[in-house]
């Protein structure tokens, strides 16, 4: 059974705000149903820095003009400046899927390290993210999955990461993400896959059908598309407008089907919509497979998303202490307040979000 435990705490002080009248501030401790890991809900934060997350478009041309001319994966520099895989993966040199262009990384995060290089366009606003774009670079990346797989069995653990605008950790403008491929799981991919199976072994069930059985009544619920299923956690990683994304019944990448893949694409350019319509620039996204030599089924298929601070001349960062050193999660609003925000939005421009280029 999964429980949604959450506990209510308050402070009082007297409010230098109201007169030093006092004040009672309450804390909103929420437990994640699988793993355990505790998140702060902070009601009310998202207002207050909310002045943080927009970016400032001067800035942000500035930045866009000075790293155009020079830019490694600009269509007029990428067969130039990018490195080729070796014959034996890539007999072709590089995997080209649309725009989308697959390359090795020169400095990696795991001993198999690519990039896919999304868009000709050196920047583009996340209203531009469009589901062809990442159906492509999906599409492109699980190519290289599947070249390297064959060649070396053992590089078994895929994750994609989108890192976008130095604010979410990227070093290049030029919109791209990260195949990361390694012999053993990153530790979060391990923490749920161990937790998973715990509870497949105590229960008899999969956490992630009983999770979304009970989501899909719930107001955290966001939709349904292609049968990839869109939703607000309950216990935010990070908490910044995070949307969480489970596809039922697949637990490794190789095991998606196009018309899943699709989902996929569509889901995440709607909430990158959302984004922009939010004045939001800069986001995160990770796509976390189970092992590509079987099938497991205690776990599904998982993407988050999250946005993150915008580019501003006076730096914020949301990668404050707690996260990063006691490892608990913080959310700047409840995770109820976010889906009824993203839905609104949805449902006043469906019209425009149907379209699947």
């Amino acid at each position: 059974m999964i429980n949604f435990e959450k506990t209510v705490r308050h402070a009082r002080i007297l409010n230098p705000l109201k007169d030093f009248a006092e004040t009672i501030i309450e804390f909103e401790y929420r437990r994640d149903p699988l793993t355990g890991r505790n998140t702060t809900v902070i009601k009310g934060m998202i207002e207050y820095i909310r002045r943080f997350l927009k970016t400032d478009e001067s800035l942000l041309s500035s930045l866009i003009e000075s790293t155009r001319t020079n830019c490694p994966f600009c269509p007029e520099n990428v067969r130039s400046k990018t490195p080729m895989f070796t014959p034996d993966i890539v007999p072709e040199g590089r995997i080209e899927q649309g725009d989308v262009v697959v390359v090795p990384n020169l400095i990696g995060h795991a001993e198999r390290s690519v990039l896919a290089i999304l868009s000709e366009q050196h920047h583009l606003r996340l209203s531009e993210f469009t589901p062809k774009i990442f159906l492509d670079a999906l599409n492109a990346g699980l190519s290289y999955l599947k070249r390297l797989f064959k060649l070396e069995p053992n590089e078994r653990f895929p994750v994609f990461v989108i890192n976008y605008l130095p604010p979410a950790g990227s070093s290049i403008v030029h919109p791209h993400m990260q195949i990361l491929v390694r012999e053993s799981p990153f530790f979060l991919v391990k923490l749920l896959l161990d937790k998973s199976e715990e509870y497949y072994l105590r229960l008899k069930s999969s956490y992630w059908s009983d999770l979304l059985e009970i989501e899909r009544g719930h107001e955290r619920y966001l939709f349904s598309e292609n049968g990839v299923e869109w939703l607000t956690p309950f216990a935010p990683l990070r908490g910044i407008a995070e949307v969480q994304a489970v596809v039922p019944g697949r637990s490794n990448l190789l095991e998606l089907t196009e018309e899943e893949l699709e989902g996929i694409a569509r889901g995440l350019s709607k909430i990158l919509k959302f984004y922009h319509h939010e004045s939001l620039s800069c986001f995160n996204v990770i796509l976390l497979s189970g092992p590509l030599d079987m099938h497991l089924d205690y776990f599904d298929i998982n993407l988050r998303v999250m946005a993150r601070p915008g580019l501003q001349n006076i730096s914020f960062t949301d990668a404050w202490a707690l996260p990063y050193f006691l490892w608990d999660g913080e959310a700047v609003e409840e995770p109820e307040k976010l889906a009824e925000r993203i839905k609104t939005f949805l449902s006043k421009h469906e019209d425009i979000l149907k379209s699947r280029t």
